[in-house]
C-alpha cells in the first residue's frame, strides 16, 4: 500500500551524518542541554497544576455521588463495546503514521504501531504532546531522513486531525443544529476558517513553499531553530506524500469518524439521549479545547467543556461522567507503552552518549 516514490530533495540530506550524531530533534546538540530538560520539567508540573485546578473547581460544583452512580450503572455491554474501540483506533492512527513516513523509515506497521503507543505514553508526562518528537526521531534515525522532514511528519499528522475534527463538527452543526447559545455564529465561521487553513496545509504545495520561503526570510539561521526546520522540510514532505496525499485526507477523516462514533457510544453506556450529530459536534469542541498546550492529555478543559457545552442534553454529572469515559482514550493506550519505552529511551539515550564522547574526542 505504500508508494515507491523516491524521497524529495533533502529528505536523505541527514544520511551522511546520521551515524555520526543522533537526529536533532529529541535533544539539543549541545553541553547546556539540561536547561530545556529543566524548562520541560516545569511544563510538565505546571500542566498538572493546571489539570489539577480544573478538576478541583468542577468538581466541586457537582454532586460526587452522581458521578459515580452514573459509572456504575452504565450498560456495561456498551461500556466494553465502546472502550473497546480504543485498541483499533489505535491501530488505525499506527497505520496513518506508516503512510505518513517516507517509504523505508519504519520496517512495518508493528513497529508504527508501537513507536504510537510509547509517543502516547511520553505525551502523559510532556506537555504540548512533545512525546510524538520520539515518531520524529526514530523516522529521522532509520530512514536518513532530514530533521525538518522528521519534525514535519508530527505536524502532518495533527494537521490531518485538526482538518478531520473541524470537518465533523462543523457537518454535525449544520445537520444537528446543537442548543449552545454560548457559541455565537462567528465562531462556527472562526471555526471553519481554520479547517479550511488545515487543509490549505496538508494539500497544497504552493503554499507550503511559500511558507518556506517566508520562514526562511523572516528567521536567521540559529533563532527558532526547530520553526525553521519544519518550514524547510514541510515542501519536501508533501513531494514525497504526492501520490498517497490524495488518500491520507480521507483516512483521516475516517478515523475521526471513528473517534466520535467511539465518544457517542459513551452516551449510549450512559443511556443518555444525544443524537449523534450534535454529540458529534460538541464532543469535538470539547476534544479541541482539550489540545490545549496548558493541561495533562486534555484533562480539565475538556471535561469543564463538555459540562458547559452539554447542559442542554443532560445534567453536569451526566457530563462529567461522560469525561470521565473519554479520559480512557487518553490513558489506557498510554499504559500499553509504557512497557514498551524501555528499549526506545535507551536507544535515544545511547545515541547521545555516543555522540557526546565523539564531540569530546574531537576537541
Amino acid at each position: 500500500m505504500r508508494s515507491d516514490a523516491p524521497p524529495a530533495a533533502g529528505v536523505s540530506e541527514a544520511g551522511a551524518s546520521a551515524e555520526a550524531a543522533p537526529p536533532n530533534v529529541l535533544a539539543s546538540k549541545t553541553p547546556t542541554a539540561s536547561t530545556p530538560i529543566r524548562g520541560r520539567k516545569r511544563g510538565a508540573l505546571l500542566s498538572l497544576l493546571v489539570s489539577g485546578g480544573l478538576i478541583y473547581l468542577l468538581y466541586r460544583t457537582l454532586n460526587l455521588r452522581q458521578v459515580g452512580e452514573a459509572l456504575l450503572t452504565a450498560d456495561r455491554l456498551w461500556l466494553v463495546i465502546s472502550i473497546g474501540l480504543i485498541l483499533p483506533i489505535t491501530a488505525l492512527r499506527a497505520i496513518r503514521f506508516f503512510w505518513v513516513a517516507p517509504a523505508g523509515a519504519l520496517p512495518g506497521i508493528g513497529e508504527a504501531f508501537k513507536l504510537t503507543l510509547v509517543s502516547g505514553a511520553l505525551n502523559v508526562f510532556v506537555p504540548a504532546k512533545a512525546g510524538d518528537l520520539i515518531k520524529s526521531y526514530f523516522v529521522a534515525k532509520r530512514g536518513h531522513t532530514s530533521t525538518g522532514v522528521a519534525i514535519a511528519i508530527i505536524v502532518y499528522e495533527r494537521l490531518c486531525d485538526m482538518f478531520g475534527l473541524i470537518f465533523w463538527c462543523l457537518l454535525g452543526w449544520f445537520v444537528g443544529r446543537p442548543e449552545v447559545t454560548s457559541l455565537p455564529v462567528a465562531f462556527w465561521m472562526l471555526l471553519g476558517a481554520l479547517g479550511t487553513l488545515c487543509g490549505i496545509l496538508i494539500s497544497s504545495e504552493w503554499a507550503a513553499a511559500v511558507w518556506r520561503a517566508l520562514m526562511m526570510r523572516l528567521i536567521p539561521d540559529g533563532k527558532l531553530r526547530k520553526l525553521r526546520q519544519l518550514a524547510v522540510g514541510w515542501p519536501d514532505l508533501l513531494e514525497v506524500l504526492r501520490p498517497r496525499r490524495k488518500w491520507i485526507v480521507p483516512f483521516s477523516l475516517m478515523l475521526w469518524l471513528a473517534h466520535l462514533f467511539q465518544i457517542w457510544l459513551f452516551t449510549v453506556a450512559l443511556s443518555l439521549h444525544v443524537p449523534f450529530a450534535v454529540c458529534a459536534s460538541l464532543s469535538a469542541i470539547a476534544l479541541m479545547a482539550g489540545q490545549l498546550p496548558l493541561t495533562v492529555a486534555g484533562l480539565g478543559t475538556r471535561d469543564v467543556a463538555l459540562v458547559v457545552l452539554l447542559a442542554g442534553y443532560m445534567a453536569p454529572e451526566s457530563a462529567a461522567a461522560m469525561g470521565v469515559l473519554i479520559s480512557t482514550r487518553n490513558f489506557l493506550p498510554p499504559l500499553i507503552g509504557i512497557p514498551l519505552m524501555r528499549p526506545y529511551l535507551a536507544s535515544v539515550v545511547e545515541d547521545a552518549r555516543r555522540w557526546r564522547r565523539g564531540a569530546e574526542q574531537t576537541q
